[in-house]
């Protein structure tokens, strides 16, 4: 089957190195995380579980147009003025403290699904007041968060209140790894002539019926070098709608941590709408590789692809 889309979005990706150059290969020593412009801000696990077990976080609610890329522009809801909102980093029994100030037109909350706690403590909160969450995380993972609304929360999701949560194991330290943050999410609305979608309609949003969809709140990903023998470790959070079907086109998922469950070997792995995983890839050779949702393979064209070059590869029309 050919695969002319895919052919255009890993052409844009190398179009796109052109004017900066892929983010540093793997080296030996500790787990590094890819840094890229388009990837969301990841410190890991050394530097979190080594810090102060009282951990802080500020969030604010903005009205925000945000950039995604390919010309199209999004009037959005977010938290800190990007989508996805920033990731939350801590380690297993660090005491969490989340503020959150609302200076949008509408009330809203903050929902973690890392937290043990009474739903009352997740808001929402009206325009000009904050809100405060504090709980123990007890549990590891890789979570999302999101606003809270009462009826009105898949709305408020929808327009961009979202993130990653991710909760790191005290002991034992993962294995040396590049690492990136990936939340799949979808738009709601229409695209005008000048390129902006001027929110989300709530008609879309009832049907399931994102216009497009995307990684990291992006429609264009810079490519991330590697070397053969990297492992790479993805944080998942799928948004939805609809299961995230993941998959690496030129390799095998080695490992899938989600929950207590751990699975080995596995082609592409299912994680369902509001919920995430940790997974883990080796590269096996020269070449290019790209992470994809097996199941939204028609978005393609609008980038919904993350690259990893390996050196020497070429892009193919037929696999």
């Amino acid at each position: 089957m050919r695969f002319i889309q895919l052919a255009c979005a890993l052409a844009m990706t190398s179009s796109m190195a052109a004017c900066g150059a892929t983010q540093g290969a793997q080296s030996n020593g500790p787990s590094r995380p890819f840094d890229a412009p388009d990837l969301p801000h990841l410190a890991g696990q050394a530097a979190t579980c080594s810090g102060p077990r009282q951990k802080t976080f500020t969030f604010e609610v903005r009205e925000v147009t945000v950039d995604l890329g390919m010309q199209t522009k999004f009037m959005a809801w977010t938290y800190n003025g990007s989508i996805p909102g920033p990731t939350i980093e801590a380690c297993e029994g660090d005491e969490v403290t989340i503020t959150m100030s609302n200076h949008a037109e509408l009330a809203h909350g903050l929902d973690s699904h890392a937290l043990r706690t009474g739903m009352m403590h997740f808001g929402p909160t009206e325009p000009g007041t904050s809100m405060t969450i504090h709980n123990v995380v007890t549990t590891r993972g890789v979570f999302m968060y999101h606003c809270a609304d009462g009826p009105a929360t898949d709305l408020h999701i929808k327009s961009g209140l979202y993130g990653a949560m991710i909760v790191y194991p005290r002991a034992p330290m993962l294995k040396a790894a590049r690492e990136l943050v990936i939340v799949e999410s979808g738009v709601f609305g229409e695209r005008e002539g000048d390129g902006v979608i001027p929110g989300t309609d709530p008609d879309r949003v009832r049907r399931n019926d994102p216009t497009l969809m995307m990684f990291n709140g992006r429609l264009q990903h810079t490519p991330l070098a590697v070397s053969a023998g990297d492992l790479v470790r993805a944080y998942v959070v799928n948004v939805g709608p609809g299961v995230a079907a993941l998959h690496v086109m030129g390799t095998i998922l080695d490992t899938v941590y989600d929950g207590a469950s751990q699975m080995r070997n596995v082609q592409t792995y299912g994680i369902p709408p509001g919920s995430g995983a940790m997974v883990e890839f080796r590269i096996p050779d020269a070449g290019t590789y790209g992470l994809v949702d097996h199941d939204r393979l028609a978005y393609l064209s609008w980038g919904m692809v993350i690259t990893f070059d390996a050196g020497g590869g070429h892009v193919h029309d037929t696999m």
